[in-house]
This record gives C-alpha cells, structure tokens and sequence, in this order.
C-alpha cells in the first residue's frame, strides 16, 4: 500500500489564524496565545519541550502533516503535526497524527478538501496497530525520532493504560486553506521499530498542534 506525506512549510502557517467564534470547549496546553505549537510532556522522566514561537531565537520548527494511504486510486486522508529541532539532521523530531480519517473513493480530492472542518472537527482516541492501520481504522498514529536516528512509534506495541484527549478545536483558513488547530493531553508508550524491548514511556503530553487540509 503506498502511502503519501505532504509536510506544509512552517512559514505557511506565521500568520495562520483561527475563528475563535466556531471552536469547541476552552482549555488544553499552558503556552502563551501566541505560542504557534507545541508538543511537551515527559520521556521516561525527563521532561522536554518542542515549542515553535515564530521568533528568531526557536530552537524547533513547526509543520503540519497531510497525506493518504492509497489502493489503486482510493485514498485514505491522515492530519496531524510534528516538531522538529532547527539543526543539520532535524531531530529529535516528535509526531502526531490521526490516520484514515477521510475516504476518498478514486482520490475525491474535492470532497476531502470539502469535508475537512467536519472530519477533523471530532478526531478519535484510539491508539492503532500496524494491523489496524492497514485496514483503514481511524486512530491515533505517535512518532517519535531520536538525535541518534533511532525511530520509536506508538504502532509497534501494546497501549494499555495510553490516552490522547482533544479539548479545542478552533477552526481557520491561512491562504485559502482550511486549517484546525486542536490542542489537548496524551501520554503513550513509543517502541523502538527495529528493537521492540526498546520503550520510551512518555507522561504529561500535552500539545497545540494546527492540522491542514490535504489539498
């Protein structure tokens, strides 16, 4: 299956702006207003910080994430974000994503840019498997990308006790494209791809992420 990333420039979204009018319950993060994203909590205890401020002094980036899965010309549409330190090689990079959450029957790009508000306006909880998520189930995708290269997902192992909650949704368009930012808590287990026994416990997320529409 063939799967499809488009990464936004994070400039796209300086002047990215919302309508407070339309957002859901207040709450979620501890950031200033002005705080563009960010994605903090703690790694097995120790506590890290990938904040974008749009200032001249950020030590991380910002980018919205959007693409598909696709089956012949079927297509699976997946929204998330992702932070990532302002260095040579990019990392630590930190992911999250809700994969399959529009179906576009022969790619529909129309309808998915049609559907975006309402299809990211409610985004699920459930943490997927590989399984799961070859089989189109909407979820939660957590990545996570170490200085060394080591590359560590919330796929590759059990989720007992993991939880992810959404507490805003204030939708927007930058540029004509329709944007979402969300912002909330999760915590979760991320397992080393090529080592299993290898677990990264993180506790106290919490995130401000802004989601762009595909097309």
């Amino acid at each position: 299956m063939k799967k499809f990333l488009m990464l936004a420039c994070a400039a796209f979204f300086f002047s990215c702006s919302s309508n407070d009018d339309e957002s859901s319950n207040g709450g979620g993060g501890g950031n200033n207003n002005n705080t563009v994203a960010y994605i903090q909590g703690k790694m097995d205890g120790t506590a890290f910080d990938y904040t974008f401020n749009n200032t001249a002094t950020d030590t991380y980036l910002y980018n919205p994430i959007s693409g598909f899965s696709g089956l012949g010309f079927d297509r699976w549409y997946y929204y998330g974000g992702m932070t990532t330190a302002f260095n040579s090689s990019f990392t630590p990079s930190f992911t999250i994503a809700w994969n399959n959450m529009y179906f576009g029957e022969g790619g529909d790009e129309s309808g998915e840019t049609a559907a975006f508000h309402t299809t990211v306006g409610t985004l699920p909880s459930n943490f997927l498997t590989q399984a799961q998520d070859d089989n189109h189930m909407p979820g939660i995708e957590i990545g996570y990308e170490a200085a060394n290269g080591n590359y560590y997902s919330s796929k590759e192992g059990i989720q007992t006790g993991s939880a992810l909650s959404v507490s805003n949704y204030s939708p927007g368009t930058t540029a004509g494209t329709k944007t979402m930012t969300v912002t909330g808590t999760f915590s979760c287990k991320l397992y080393n791809d090529e080592d299993p026994t290898d677990v990264i416990d993180v506790t106290n997320g919490k995130f401000k992420l802004i989601l762009s529409e595909f097309n």
